[in-house]
């Protein structure tokens, strides 16, 4: 009876042992169950180079026990998160890159096992540029281009004033209304658009940038009862004036208006000279034009109330005097672009400088109409600053430089947006200016024929022109 019991017993464990060799060893048990539930990845790499020697994937040669140091690899087959993605051999020895459609600093400082600091130091430092990503940058600009140096153009005297010394410079009482001032100098808008492609990893592409100061203009305009035109009488060679209104006899009205406008459009290579870092300076090549013009027109009108000499009351005089000026600059282009980036902010400092040609118009015109009644019209041409003896046009052609400088502060906000802040300046170092076409130096008064000096006249004559201010913008990346 005992042994029976201890068989029992002994053929229990027996049992219990080889049950538990069994679970252990059965596919099917709940802990390989669970495991074989989860998805299974394939992921094959095929090496690029390795310690600096590039390889081929079927090369035999490739086994080695040389100690390896760096691999550059790119994927054969890889999951869903690396589909807009590559790995690119890094210019830092030991290290390997990410790049994807977008690369900033973020992206790789501190994650991912990649080492980049650009807070601390910039030294291991390196975002690529996706290939073929484009950017657009939008500013607003607040700049302030040189005014127009008008001579006395409008004037007026006090009541009880003669008619022959009314509005004549140097004259008790007489005050000036308009010109004798800079105008059209003050702080104005503008617009400019910049796009740039990057047509490799390193950042060299194309950009091109246009930009517009829109147009301003300075209105005046007079019916005061003592109304003059100031001229230099070179007949007399002392000051005179064209009376426009007196209380006695005449009534009329003076109307001034002047404008000025700048544009400018360039396109321009990108070429990466050095990038270390978080530094890189790039060389610029491309086209420039430029365009600058101004204007200004005199209008004055006239009515006879009395008869004075052989005026029969009732007669009417309208005149205008317009004059305009327009530069054209078309030239090849050089310039440098150095950027500092440091963390999210980055400082970029430009100079570009055109070479080329400007063409320089000027376009003076007036015109004289007199009315009598019963008598019809009659229309001649020229005004009081703009006669037969300098009416025309006038242009040439000549080399000058056209240089830019400017600097952007720029701060990321999102991924693909940064906002910018800047100061920019342009300089001509020949234009013809529209101060430079007004000769107030008079020989005669219309309807008079030219005689003596033939004045008023012109001579084109080209200066500098300094345009500069502040802009604000957006860019986006994508």
């Amino acid at each position: 009876m005992n042994k029976s019991r201890s068989l029992l017993l002994l053929s229990l464990v027996c049992f219990a042992v080889v049950r538990n060799d069994v679970l252990a060893d059965d596919p099917q048990s709940p802990r390989d169950r669970a495991e074989a539930a989860l998805p299974t990845q394939k992921m094959t790499w095929s090496p690029l180079s390795i310690n600096g020697k590039s390889v081929r994937p079927d090369d035999e040669s490739n086994d080695s026990d040389e100690t390896i140091d760096a691999v550059s690899f790119t994927p054969d087959e890889y999951s869903e998160a690396f589909d807009d993605s590559a790995y690119v051999e890094s210019p830092y020895e030991g290290e390997v890159i990410y790049e994807g459609n977008h690369a900033y600093e973020e992206d790789f400082a501190g994650g991912g096992g990649i080492p980049c600091d650009c807070q601390s130091g910039c030294d291991r430092c390196y975002t690529p540029a996706a290939i073929g990503s484009y950017w657009l940058r939008a500013e607003y600009m607040l700049w302030s281009i040189d005014g127009i140096d008008l001579p006395p153009l409008v004037t007026t005297s006090t009541a009880g004033t003669l008619p022959e010394d009314t509005g004549i410079l140097g004259q008790a009482g007489t005050t000036v209304l308009f010109g004798n001032d800079t105008e059209l100098d003050s702080m104005r808008s503008g617009l400019r658009i910049t796009l740039g492609w990057n047509g490799d990893r390193f950042g060299n592409g194309f950009e091109m940038s246009g930009m517009g100061i829109f147009d301003d203009d300075e209105s005046f305009s007079s019916s005061a009862a003592l109304l003059a035109r100031p001229v230099f009488d070179a007949s007399l060679g002392s000051e005179s004036a064209m009376l426009v209104a007196h209380p006695d006899f005449l009534t009329g009205n003076v109307n001034v208006r002047a404008s000025n406008q700048l544009a400018s459009f360039d396109v321009n290579r990108r070429q990466v000279l050095s990038s270390r870092g978080c530094q890189r300076l790039d060389l610029l090549v491309g086209y420039r034009y430029g365009n600058l013009e101004e204007m200004l027109r005199i209008e004055q009108s006239s009515l006879y109330t009395a008869a004075e000499g052989p005026i029969i009351a009732g007669t009417t005089v309208g005149l205008f005097d317009d004059f305009q000026t327009e530069n054209q600059f078309h030239g090849a282009q050089l310039g440098l672009h150095f950027q500092q980036r440091s963390a999210t902010t980055t400082l970029d400092t430009y100079a570009k400088v055109g070479f080329g040609v400007n063409r320089a118009e000027t376009t003076i015109s007036g015109q004289t109409t007199n009315t009598v009644p019963g008598g019809g019209d009659s229309t001649f041409e020229g005004g009081l600053l703009a006669q037969s003896t300098n009416i025309g046009s006038y242009d040439e052609s000549q080399f000058m430089a056209l240089p830019e400088i400017g600097f952007n502060l720029t701060t990321r906000v999102r991924r693909d947006m940064q906002l910018t802040i800047g100061y920019s300046l342009m300089y001509w170092s020949d234009a013809v200016r529209l101060e430079d076409a007004i000769d107030r130096t008079v020989s005669q008064f219309p309807p008079e024929a030219p005689a003596g000096a033939r004045r008023p006249d012109y001579e084109l004559n080209t200066t500098s022109f300094l345009a500069h201010g502040l802009s604000i913008g957006a860019a986006f990346n994508y």
